[in-house]
C-alpha cells in the first residue's frame, strides 16, 4: 500500500486555483529516496513497486477516476 511503503514519508493533496478559475488538485507523494537514473547490479524492487503504484494512480487521475488531476513525487531531506 502506498501510505505504508518504506520510501514514502508523506502523502497529501494540494489545491491551487488556476487563472481560469478552475481548481487544480495534485496528489503529492514525499519520498525519502531519490529515484536512481538507472539500477545497476541489483534491482530495487521496493522502488519498482512504488513507481508502479504511482503510475496506476496517475493513470486513474488523468482519466477522471480520482479527485486529483495528477501525481507528483517530491524528495525530502
Amino acid at each position: 500500500m502506498l501510505v505504508t511503503h518504506p520510501y514514502v514519508k508523506n502523502v497529501h493533496v494540494e489545491e491551487a486555483r488556476l487563472a481560469d478559475g478552475t481548481l487544480d488538485r495534485v496528489l503529492v507523494v514525499q519520498s525519502k529516496k531519490r529515484r536512481p537514473e538507472f539500477l545497476n547490479g541489483h534491482n530495487d524492487n521496493d522502488m519498482q513497486e512504488l513507481l508502479r503504484q504511482l503510475q496506476s494512480l496517475d493513470t486513474l487521475a488523468k482519466h477522471g477516476f480520482a479527485d486529483f488531476k495528477r501525481v507528483e513525487i517530491r524528495e525530502i531531506n
